[in-house]
């Protein structure tokens, strides 16, 4: 089990900020619109795509660090068996 970085502790604070900041906003305009204008469809699909990006960002994280440790154990066994 690893331990969790202060990264990974910042990007989920701002992605959580920034999806329920962004319902509150979007929501707000709705109401007070009234309808579904071709603005409030390019604010709800780049809202959305800051959301996956906020997650795609969170998995390459992820993916980095446990790349990261398996080249690390591989050194590790190299090292021991060159010793050898």
């Amino acid at each position: 089990m690893q331990k969790t970085s202060s990264f990974e502790i910042v990007l989920l604070i701002v992605g959580l900020a920034a999806g329920f900041l962004g319902f509150q906003l979007i929501n707000k305009m709705y109401i007070a619109e009234g309808e579904l204008s071709w603005l409030m469809i390019i604010a709800i699909f780049n809202w959305l795509m800051l959301i996956v990006l906020f997650i795609l960002l969170s998995l390459a994280v992820d993916l980095s660090r446990k790349e990261f440790t398996e080249i690390k154990n591989l050194i590790e066994i190299l090292t021991k068996q060159k010793k050898r």
